[in-house]
C-alpha cells in the first residue's frame, strides 16, 4: 500500500459532519491502483473527489490528526479545479515546545520549523547487510531546541543543500517527522521516502524567522556548529593508520590504555559462557531485581527486553592466545544474523548449545580493534573487549607490510567517545540512531520572537 500524503488539505471530502473547513485528511492509493492514479494526481493541484471510501484512521505513522481516512478505488473520480482558499504548502506547523512536551512515542507525524543550530558528523551503520548513512541536526525556535535523526537518502539531500548555502544559520522546515521518546528526552526521526526538509522556504513564518536571526548569539553570519562525537573512522584508518598494532603477548603485558590492533585466528568459542544477554531498549544490560528485569540506565523495571549477542572467543596469533569478547554489532557483522532470530530456536532456549550460526566465526582470520581501559567493566575481566573487527583481505595484507602503510608505533590516546560508542539509539529507532550530545548550543532565540509571530498572525487575520 502506498500512502498519498501530498497536499492532503486539497481534498474535498463532501458534506460529512466530521469535515472541518481547512483541515487535512489522510488518503491512500493501494499498490495495485498506483499506475491508474500516478499520472492523474499532481502535487500542488486542487481536485474535487467522488466515489471513494471513508474509514477510521489508523497506523503508526499518521500524517494528520483527522479521525478518518480516505481510500481510492478504481472508480474514484478526480476533477481539477481552482481554489485560492486552500494553502498550497499543506503545512500544519507546531512549535518545538509542543514537541518536547511529549513523554512517549507519538503515532502522529508533525511539521515544524526552526533555525538549524547544530549538525553532527555524517556516520554509517549496518542494517540488513547494507550501509545506511545517518546524521543528526539540532533545530531551535523561541520555545527551545530538539534533535532530529536523519538517515537514508535525505542525508545526501541535506549534505548537498549545506554546500549551496551562502552562510549563516538556515531556516529549516521539516514536514512529516516522527516523535520518539528515548532515555527521558524527545527526539525526532525521518520516515524514509516521506519526510521532507526545506531550506529557507518562501513562507511567511520562515521570513519572520529569518528576520530574527540577528537576535541569536553569534549573529547572522554564524556557521552551523558541529554537535556530538567525531565521525567514526573508516575501516582503513581504523586498522592501518590510527592505532599501534600489537601481538597478543604484547597486549597482555601492556599497561597503556587506548585502542590497539591485533591480528589473529578464531580457534573456537569459550565453552560454558553465555553467548547473549537481555538488554533494555536503551542498550543497558538488564539485571534481576525483585524477580523482574531492572534497567539501571532508565532506573525502572522492564518487562520487555532486547536480546543481544556477547560472545567470548579464543583467538591465537600462532605464538600466544587470549580470550576476546565480541559485541552484538560485531557478531551480527560476522554471522549476518540477529540475536533474536537465533533465540527463536527451542533448543537454543533450553541452553543445549550455542546456535550453529555462531560456529561460522570459528576459523576466521580477523583484525581486531581492542580497547584497553583501566576502568573497564568487570564483565570483561580476563578477556579483551573488541571494539571493531575487519574481514577485508586487502586491509589484512596491508597490515603485515612495513613502510608508510605500517601502523604507528606510539600509543594513541583516544577520547572517551571512541572508547565507549553507545548503540542503544540505533536499536530504539529500528537501527537508525546515533549518540547525541546533551550539550545545548549557545544559539537561542530572544523571547520576543513568539510575540512577533503571534502579532503577525493576528494582523493577517484582521486583514
Amino acid at each position: 500500500m502506498v500512502d498519498a500524503y501530498s497536499n492532503l488539505s486539497d481534498v474535498r471530502v463532501g458534506n460529512f459532519p466530521w469535515c472541518l473547513k481547512g483541515c487535512k485528511i489522510h488518503a491512500t492509493v493501494r499498490r495495485h491502483l498506483i499506475p491508474l492514479f500516478k499520472a492523474v494526481i499532481i502535487e500542488g493541484e486542487v481536485y474535487t473527489l467522488s466515489a471513494f471510501s471513508v474509514v477510521d484512521a489508523y497506523g503508526l505513522c499518521r500524517p494528520t490528526r483527522h479521525p478518518c481516512r480516505l481510500f481510492f478505488h478504481s472508480t474514484t473520480i478526480l476533477e481539477k479545479m481552482v481554489c485560492r482558499a486552500i494553502k498550497m504548502n499543506g503545512l500544519s506547523l507546531v512549535d518545538i515546545g509542543q514537541i518536547n512536551s511529549h513523554s512517549c512515542d507519538s503515532n502522529y507525524l508533525v511539521d515544524f520549523m526552526g533555525v538549524m543550530t547544530g549538525i553532527s558528523s555524517q556516520n554509517e551503520f549496518l542494517k540488513d547487510g547494507q550501509r545506511v548513512k545517518m546524521i543528526v541536526v539540532e533545530i531551535s525556535d523561541h520555545r527551545g531546541f530538539c534533535h532530529v535523526v536523519l538517515f537514508g537518502e535525505i542525508v545526501d539531500y541535506l549534505v548537498q543543500m549545506m554546500t549551496t548555502l551562502d552562510g549563516g544559520l538556515p531556516v529549516v522546515v521539516i514536514q512529516f517527522a516522527k516523535i520518539r521518546f528515548f532515555r527521558g528526552r524527545v527526539l525526532l526521526q525521518n520516515i524514509q521516502n516521506l519526510t521532507r526538509m526545506l531550506f529557507n522556504p518562501p513562507v511567511d513564518e520562515s521570513v519572520l524567522l529569518g528576520r530574527r536571526l540577528s537576535k541569536m548569539r553569534g549573529g547572522p553570519a554564524m556557521t552551523v556548529p558541529l554537535i556530538g562525537p567525531p565521525v567514526k573512522p573508516s575501516v582503513v584508518d581504523d586498522f592501518l593508520r590510527l592505532y599501534p598494532k600489537k601481538t597478543i603477548a604484547e597486549l597482555k603485558s601492556t599497561s597503556d590504555d587506548g585502542p590497539f590492533i591485533v591480528s589473529g585466528v578464531v580457534d573456537g568459542l569459550v565453552i560454558g559462557e553465555d553467548w547473549w544477554y537481555p538488554s533494555c531498549r536503551c542498550s543497558k544490560r538488564l539485571i534481576i531485581n525483585a524477580g523482574y528485569y531492572y534497567c539501571r540506565g532508565c532506573s525502572k523495571h522492564v518487562f520487555e527486553f532486547v536480546p543481544r549477542f556477547r560472545v567470548k572467543i579464543h583467538v591465537t596469533d600462532g605464538i600466544d592466545d587470549a580470550m576476546f569478547v565480541l559485541s552484538d554489532d560485531d557478531v551480527r557483522y560476522l554471522t549476518r544474523t540477529k540475536c533474536s532470530i537465533q533465540l527463536s530456536s527451542s533448543k537454543v532456549l533450553e541452553g543445549i548449545n550455542p546456535p550453529s550460526a555462531l560456529m561460522k566465526i570459528e576459523g576466521l582470520k580477523l583484525l581486531f580493534k581492542i580497547v584497553m581501559v583501566s576502568s573497564l567493566n568487570p564483565i570483561y575481566k580476563g578477556a579483551f573487549k573488541v571494539s571493531r573487527v575487519c574481514l577485508d583481505p586487502d586491509i589484512f595484507n596491508a597490515f603485515s607490510l612495513k613502510g608508510t602503510r605500517h601502523t604507528p608505533a606510539k600509543v594513541y590516546r583516544p577520547v572517551m567517545s571512541e572508547v565507549v560508542y553507545p548503540s542503544g539509539l540505533i536499536e530504539e529507532i529500528n537501527q537508525h540512531g546515533e549518540y547525541l550530545s546533551n550539550k545545548r548550543l549557545a544559539g537561542s532565540f530572544d523571547n520576543t520572537l513568539g510575540e512577533e509571530i503571534a502579532d503577525h498572525h493576528k494582523r493577517s487575520r484582521d486583514c
